[in-house]
């Protein structure tokens, strides 16, 4: 009796033994990332928190970090509460025979991989002679590193230039063709096309066109370059005026606000991302201003972080965005509260080896992705912030943030890439 007794009772400490070591706890991560050479090198924040909003393992999570694309998850945010199911296309007023237009910022008309057609054919359709309305007079800086931003995107303001087999230039946009010009003080062995440094050109050497030249390049943009492009697509006259907004002014709703948002998020596309902001400006005021989207944003719905963000863009490009890695988390908290599907969620997100901007980071699990996260990357900065599931279904969010290293950023997102797959491998 009292043997059997001893082989129940070694064989439940023997169980609790192996569900502990199974068991992922503060010291496991810890250990991790203290046997990781990589993480010894940079500064990094990391937080790791079960689904119930223990925390697992944190470092430096009260500490400020340049965010790059994880800024995203903030424009995500502001937009979800902003913005309703279907974005502004344009708004517009009917005045006599005229029909007066006022871009929204809408990012989505005629771009090759959003638009519906439904403000084109509105356009297209309409009996009336077509007013684009400038108003407020907003100009906005023209940017090296996206396309340009703008009250009435077209084309995603970019253009795609390729050559035919008689070395000419095919042009699409076609109305764009009008802005190349040749600039002979251009020096370089290689046919290539570049924005001008000031006006609306776009500038190619005095080289030969060579056969399959391809190219795709944002274009400087204003309302007097959308007029024109407007014009030329609708295959009639439109006339750039100036006019303020008048009482009972109507807005024509374009495409799903989701597929926007996935459009930006995925492959973290910075243009949609500033646009966005200039949208939810729109709902807010007359005027387009990112500034006042972000400001809003911070009083209204971000009032209670722990950390207050310096959130200066929407896409991430500026080094003068600082999160701390327990400000994203409080935002993934939100952004789950506020959607309230988890799969409508991770929709949004980049899954590990089936799409976005990690599909060729993470391997799947027999087909199936265990990581959804946003990422972010400038130069000497790498991270990620999401969900990660591990093979014993516990689900965890996680902030994984690495600046001021000096090692290729595929070598930072391969350890990253490792130490998270350890974790779902294991726990």
């Amino acid at each position: 009796m009292k043997k059997a007794f001893l082989l129940v009772f070694l064989s439940a400490l023997f169980s609790i033994q192996t569900t502990e070591a199974q068991k992922l706890n503060t010291r496991k991560v810890r250990k991790m990332f203290e046997q990781s050479d990589i993480m010894q090198e940079h500064f990094v924040g990391f937080i790791l928190e079960e689904q119930g909003g223990k925390i697992i393992y944190e470092q430096n999570p009260d500490r400020y970090f340049v965010p790059a694309s994880n800024t995203k998850l903030l424009t995500l945010y502001a937009a979800l509460n902003i913005l309703g199911d279907s974005i502004p296309g344009l708004k517009y007023h009917v005045n006599g025979d005229s029909l007066v237009i006022w871009g929204t910022g809408d990012p989505s008309f005629l771009h090759p991989k959003l638009d519906n057609r439904k403000v084109f054919d509105f356009l297209a359709d309409s009996p009336y002679s077509i007013y684009l309305a400038k108003d407020p007079d907003v100009e906005f800086e023209p940017s090296p590193w996206r396309a340009d931003l703008s009250h009435f995107p077209m084309y995603g303001n970019e253009t795609i230039i390729k050559s035919d087999s008689s070395h000419k230039l095919i042009v699409s946009p076609i109305g764009i063709s009008n802005y190349i010009k040749i600039d002979s003080t251009l020096i370089t062995n290689r046919f290539t096309l570049r924005r001008s440094k000031s006006g609306k050109e776009l500038l190619m050497p005095s080289l030969p066109v060579p056969v399959g030249f391809e190219s795709q390049i944002p274009f400087p943009m204003d309302l007097e370059v959308t007029r024109i492009l407007l014009q030329d697509t609708l295959k009639r006259d439109v006339t750039l005026i100036r006019r303020h907004r008048p009482a009972g002014i109507k807005t024509l709703l374009s495409i799903p606000s989701d597929s926007l948002y996935r459009h930006m998020m995925l492959p973290s596309d910075n243009f949609l991302a500033e646009q966005i902001l200039l949208l939810c400006s729109g709902q807010l005021g007359d005027t387009l201003d990112v500034n006042k989207t972000i400001e809003y944003s911070l009083k209204n719905y971000l009032v209670d972080l722990k950390n207050k963000p310096i959130w200066e863009d929407g896409s991430g490009l500026s080094r003068f965005n600082l999160f701390t890695p327990n400000t994203v988390l409080e935002v993934l908290h939100k952004l789950e509260q506020k959607i309230g599907d988890t799969e409508r969620l991770k929709t949004f997100l980049p899954a590990g080896g089936v799409s976005g901007t990690i599909k060729n980071a993470y391997k799947t699990d027999n087909g199936k992705p265990f990581v959804w996260a946003k990422t972010g990357s400038l130069r000497y900065m790498h991270l990620q912030s999401g969900w990660i599931e591990t093979k014993k279904g516990k689900v965890y969010r996680y902030v994984f943030m690495n600046n001021n290293f000096i090692r290729p950023t595929s070598e930072i997102r391969a350890e990253m890439v490792r130490l998270m797959t350890e974790i779902h491998e294991k726990y």
